[in-house]
């Protein structure tokens, strides 16, 4: 048996579970986790404002 094309296996891979995903809840998760990368690259900023980067 050949495998799948990698594009053609996640086409069928997402047709099967989008009937299952729930959209609003999606988009929240989304929206939390794009609000946590700005708050850690803030953190990150300031890390390495202060020195905490810097390696000797």
């Amino acid at each position: 048996m050949e495998a799948l094309e990698p594009a053609e296996l996640r086409r069928l891979v997402l047709a099967a579970v989008d009937p299952y995903i729930d959209r609003d809840v999606l988009a929240r998760q989304i929206t939390r986790e794009e609000e946590q990368r700005r708050a850690l690259a803030a953190f990150l900023d300031g890390w390495d404002a202060a020195g905490g980067g810097a390696h000797s």
